[in-house]
């Protein structure tokens, strides 16, 4: 049997990769497509056990994740001010970096949303690290920014594909091409991004 992973969404549902039988209370089976399914667990969905996305219309809150959150950041070691993405500081001209907000505006664990030259972009902290992401998914062009955060991963609202913040390579289908990251450097006390995406 190939391996199954089951994460529990922020907010949000169980999501079940890997192939499983499921079955109902009398133990018959219910069928399903795929290697992969969303299960209901805000107990609002219409269509049990499978997520019909009721858990955020209803603003249903869950409250794991937390403690692998606190785990990550006191893994995180805190980087110079002028290098906060967990890269060393580059070169770039400073006309190539776009200031956003403040750092204290900031806020923790968090999908903020802004804009480079028109285009949407993701920024994350989570303690002394930021993150920059571009902020469409690649499947099919949704906005990130409303989409879930959990252990460093971004998860699309449309369809649940998941980016990983520090790389933007894929977690999870049906999304198959990583995202552009982007360098984040903080200044004075103000958050800057790249205009550019980072190289490989």
């Amino acid at each position: 049997m190939s391996e199954v992973r089951i994460t529990v969404r922020k907010n949000g549902p169980y999501h079940v990769q890997g192939r499983v039988v499921l079955v109902d209370h009398e133990g018959n089976e219910i069928p399903y497509e795929g290697d992969e399914i969303w299960l209901c667990r805000c107990g609002g969905s219409a269509k049990k056990p499978f997520c019909d996305g009721t858990h955020k219309r209803i603003g249903f809150q869950g409250d794991l994740g937390a403690e692998v959150r606190r785990r990550m950041e006191a893994a995180s070691q805190p980087e110079p001010e002028a290098a906060t993405s967990g890269m060393a500081e580059r070169t770039t001209a400073p006309d190539e970096y776009v200031a956003v907000r403040p750092l204290a505006e900031v806020p923790e664990a968090q999908l903020v949303r802004f804009e480079v030259d028109g285009e949407p972009r993701i920024l994350v902290r989570f303690g002394d690290r930021l993150y920059a992401i571009h902020g469409i998914c690649t499947h099919e062009e949704a906005e990130l920014a409303e989409g879930d955060l959990e252990d460093g991963v971004v998860y699309c609202p449309l369809h649940g594909s998941g980016f990983e913040l520090a790389t933007g390579r894929v977690t999870s289908l049906p999304a198959t091409r990583p995202l552009p990251v982007y360098d984040v450097v903080v200044r004075e006390g103000v958050v800057y991004v790249s205009r550019r995406p980072r190289q490989p």
